[in-house]
């Protein structure tokens, strides 16, 4: 290596004395190589000064897009929260789809956090700009959104007057009230001879009727097969199975079966 450099700078010196006796023997000659290193350090000095500009103006341009791409991050927490808010109901429902407990009470919230993932991605414009404009991922607290969901949803029971702990009847009225505060006419049967039924509603002319199952787990079949005899009973139009805390698959197959809705009550005001 220091040999190279070493034989470079040797041609270098020859060069330069070569030039320096041929100038002094040729003074025409030494003009001309003048005037020629002058127009070479004035050019170099050209190019020196336009690629300073460019450096700078591409040194403000990323400056730019840094404080671009630093404000999407800072707004995306607001941005979740208001996706989450404007949507709560499609959020709601996967969420009591998804979310599962074991014979303790411990949710499992594993299916739940990759759907509620996916699902900002595709809503959030913030997160798409990040991504195509700025090649960047975030990775951000799903568990912190779910804290979120659940506190609203708590909010919701408060403001239904629903508790995990209130007795069975008691639910009934609650789902019969939710009615008609939604424009039906309803009732709790709360008797013997219900035929399946816990609440008749009226509207319009169609006639619903619903179990109501205040259960701690998944309802299963047993209700699902209670509505569709109580349709029959009634001559109802429409038959549902109200109930907080979601549906056995085969729950969910029976009543696809036979058109029955499966609900949690705060999803009474979309019927």
């Amino acid at each position: 290596m220091d040999s190279e450099f070493f034989k470079i700078v040797g041609w270098g010196i020859l060069v330069v004395t070569i030039l320096v006796s041929v100038s002094i023997e040729y003074p025409f000659f030494g003009i001309l190589l003048a005037i020629a290193l002058v127009s070479l350090i004035i050019w170099l000095r050209g190019i020196y000064i336009e690629t300073e500009k460019d450096l700078e103006i591409e040194k403000k341009i990323e400056e730019e897009e840094e404080i671009i791409k630093q404000k999407l991050i800072d707004k995306l927490a607001d941005e979740f929260q208001k996706i989450i808010e404007e949507n709560f109901n499609i959020v709601a429902n996967a969420y009591r789809k998804s979310v599962t407990s074991n014979a303790f009470g411990k949710k499992n919230y594993d299916k739940f956090a990759i759907q509620l993932e996916e699902y900002i991605k595709d809503n959030s414009k913030s997160l798409m700009r990040l991504e195509e404009e700025f090649d960047t991922n975030i990775d951000f607290n799903v568990d912190a959104l779910i804290d979120l969901i659940e506190i609203k949803l708590k909010k919701l029971d408060v403001q239904f007057n629903y508790s995990d702990d209130m007795d069975p009847f008691d639910y009934e009225h609650l789902c019969a009230n939710e009615f008609n505060k939604n424009g039906w006419k309803a009732e709790a049967t709360q008797g013997s001879s219900d035929q399946g039924v816990d609440v008749i509603a009226k509207k319009d002319g169609k006639t619903l009727v619903a179990q109501c199952k205040r259960f701690a787990k998944p309802v299963g079949n047993k209700a699902v097969q209670e509505v569709v005899a109580g349709m029959k009973y009634y001559e109802a139009t429409e038959g549902v199975v109200i109930a907080p805390n979601g549906f056995t698959n085969s729950s969910k197959n029976l009543a696809k079966a036979n058109n029955i809705k499966l609900i949690h009550h705060n999803e009474i005001n979309t019927l």
